[in-house]
């Protein structure tokens, strides 16, 4: 597809910018384009910038999810985005594990993950996706935070959203590490300060995943330091795509 045309796959957040590249930018579990958009209203992204709008949430809540990592990861790679040049990827915590599947298909101007250990460390050994629902609420609060107590303690909203989460999560922990987990792209990883979750270290070890360059850099904040931080990796993706040429 062509930057103009529409796709419920991806939607452009800001005005069409005159440039031949596009940023693609991959939401965490459960997550949409909704805050992404309140971000760039306050900060106008100066480039072509679209997010990734996967099934079971805002517009699309009523359609199926995904039943497995690859039917999701073909749709993605099927409709993303094109340009005169490759697109920037650009993933958070789960979205960082879609965009990595993604530049393993389609060729990329570079790769930025936040708040995800790299896919040869995903772990099903301390899994929560099997917990009731309001365990789930508790363990997602616990080990990521974000989920208000107000969300928690309303019933009917958790029904709506707790089942986009655990299908995202299952996603995840679906993944099986392969032999071409190297890509020859230049991957930049972006760890919170304090986030709980994600340590540096599990930033660091994307290095490995890597022919071309990598950087990695430190933010502040929690897991979800990449929705307080919009500019700041946009700007950063944008260097990456120079690096890259």
């Amino acid at each position: 597809m062509t930057s103009d045309k529409p796709s419920k796959w991806y939607r452009r957040v800001g005005e069409r910018i005159a440039s031949t590249e596009n940023i693609i930018w991959f939401p965490h579990a459960g997550g949409g384009c909704s805050p992404l958009i309140r971000a760039a209203r306050q900060t106008p992204p100066h480039t072509n910038l679209f997010v990734a709008t996967l099934p079971g949430r805002e517009a699309r809540f009523a359609d199926p999810m995904s039943e497995t990592l690859d039917e999701l990861v073909d749709a993605l790679v099927a409709e993303l985005p094109v340009n005169e040049q490759p697109p920037i990827l650009v993933g958070h915590s789960f979205g960082a594990l879609l965009a990595y599947c993604v530049a393993k298909r389609r060729q990329a101007s570079g790769l930025v993950v936040m708040a995800m250990s790299s896919p040869d460390r995903i772990s099903r050994c301390d899994s929560i996706v099997h917990l009731s629902d309001r365990e789930f609420a508790e363990q997602l609060d616990l080990r990521y935070g974000g989920v208000p107590k107000a969300l928690r303690e309303n019933e009917e909203a958790m029904r709506m959203f707790l089942p986009t989460v655990r299908r995202d999560l299952t996603l995840l922990e679906s993944y099986q590490a392969s032999i071409d987990e190297v890509i020859d792209i230049p991957i930049t990883a972006l760890a919170g300060t304090d986030d709980t979750r994600i340590t540096p270290a599990q930033m660091q070890n994307w290095q490995s995943h890597t022919t071309a360059d990598f950087r990695m850099q430190m933010m502040v904040g929690d897991h979800f330091f990449p929705l307080s931080h919009f500019k700041q990796v946009l700007r950063i993706a944008g260097q990456r795509s120079e690096t890259a040429n």
